[in-house]
């Protein structure tokens, strides 16, 4: 990389405006970086944009939010289809749907369109970070940022580093989550991270419960 691995981070990149992507560029946009958020068309952008208006319109009516607040946040995020308007960016969050061949479809495309210092990040709950950095040719760029929903309002966020990914890297990517008010924690490249490495044991041992028999829906809530 040839920008200083220390460079603030200013302009900052989302690939899909699903639910998860919507939030991460809107909890961006609200700590005052400018965003660019790609969808494949203008449909889902519309829709990801519109949701971000209504999500932040229920923070103004309980009084959390200002109305003129809303709309610099609003004014912040970019809604887009063009791949090229990432070419800048310092970072880019990947947030498509959990499937393996497309987010490394979306790595690779990525690869191209950014530039040879932009960050690279997968919000993957459960794929390993290395195999999706592999799709690339600076897999050394690539790393996890596993939000969760709603991740305008969950504070939490696990790092996970690749194989290839280096130390400074993940510092880098570790501030960054502090300066966007998150709550990062540290996780290896491995099955489930850290929170569904418990967590889907837990909600599965819940289930069985039930269908034993053994306590009823309200008690094992």
């Amino acid at each position: 990389m040839s920008r200083p691995i220390h460079r603030p981070f200013r302009r900052l990149g989302v690939v899909g405006a699903g639910n998860m992507g919507n939030g991460i560029a809107q909890k961006m946009a609200t700590e005052g970086f400018e965003v660019v958020m790609v969808d494949l068309d203008y449909g889902r952008v519309d829709r990801g944009l519109r949701i971000v208006r209504e999500t932040l319109e229920q923070g103004v009516e309980r009084g959390i939010l200002g109305v003129e607040q809303v709309e610099a946040v609003r004014g912040r995020i970019e809604g887009t289809t063009d791949w090229g308007r990432l070419a800048d960016a310092d970072l880019v969050v990947e947030a498509v749907f959990e499937d393996r061949d497309v987010k490394r479809e979306v790595f690779a495309r990525l690869d191209d369109a950014c530039g040879p210092d932009t960050l690279l990040a997968t919000n993957t709950s459960s794929l390993s970070v290395t195999d999706l950095a592999a799709a690339t040719r600076h897999p050394e760029r690539v790393l996890g940022l596993h939000y969760f929903y709603h991740p305008a309002k969950n504070r939490l966020v696990e790092v996970v580093p690749g194989e290839e990914t280096p130390t400074e890297i993940t510092r880098r990517a570790w501030g960054f989550q502090k300066q966007l008010g998150k709550t990062p924690i540290a996780s290896l490249d491995r099955p489930g991270f850290v929170v569904n490495r418990y967590f889907v044991p837990w909600a599965n041992e819940a289930v069985r419960v039930l269908e034993e028999g053994r306590a009823d829906l309200p008690t094992i809530e």
